[in-house]
């Protein structure tokens, strides 16, 4: 009889149900942290790596954002199930093909969707792993998108051009075999570095034409 009774106390106090769902267990609390860690480094990669370095494209920063949420609750709630690793690669396969589902997108934004993607689900399947090893995977990831975009992958050069309009008194340069002899004039006489001119009127009574000049900054 002590030995029944003590069974009693020593065993584990269930978590109330409702509906046969539990209402609350440990889970949660490691729900809450891991997602917080998905998020901030979805945050960081998304808005401070991606952002600037490509266009500044807010619709793609968008879907990112909510993709890798989606995803980490996604395999947050299957994790119960124990996949093998071949099921999660064939997950991480299926999340994949979103991109072959949508419009085209270039290389470089499906490589950040694959990034996102995959630190979702390492993030949710994390369970045997401790917090200094998701953390190591997690920098990881940032560090080498911040070196990739910063020494390896190289932007085009920009160029900085204006535009203003002119009246020039010269017709027999505007035909086209004297077009580099237009814009040499034009550049030093404005001391401008042209880049391109398109005429406009034509006045033949006053022999001047009026041109639009695009220089360089």
């Amino acid at each position: 009889m002590l030995n029944h009774l003590f069974l009693q106390i020593v065993e584990p106090i269930s978590s109330p149900e409702f509906f046969g769902i539990e209402i609350f267990n440990d889970d949660f609390y490691k729900l809450i942290t891991l997602f917080g860690i998905n998020l901030f480094v979805t945050l960081v990669i998304g808005r401070l790596i991606y952002f600037p370095f490509n266009g500044k494209k807010k619709e793609f920063l968008f879907a990112y954002i909510f993709i890798a949420s989606v995803v980490f609750f996604l395999c947050f709630a299957l994790k119960a199930f124990k996949f093998n690793t071949g099921v999660a690669i064939g997950l991480f396969a299926l999340l994949g093909i979103i991109r072959f589902r949508t419009d085209p997108i270039p290389i470089k934004d499906m490589s950040y969707l694959f990034i996102f993607i995959g630190l979702s689900m390492i993030n949710a399947f994390s369970k045997k792993m401790s917090i200094y090893e998701i953390a190591f995977i997690n920098l990881l990831l940032m560090s080498l998108a911040t070196f990739a975009e910063i020494f390896l992958y190289k932007r085009p050069v920009v160029k900085k051009t204006a535009s203003m309009e002119l009246v020039y008194g010269n017709l027999l340069n505007l035909k086209p075999e004297n077009r580099e002899l237009l814009i040499s004039d034009i550049s030093i006489k404005t001391g401008m570095q042209v880049e391109n001119i398109k005429v406009g009127k034509v006045n033949l009574k006053t022999q001047e034409v009026e041109i639009k000049v695009t220089y360089l900054k």
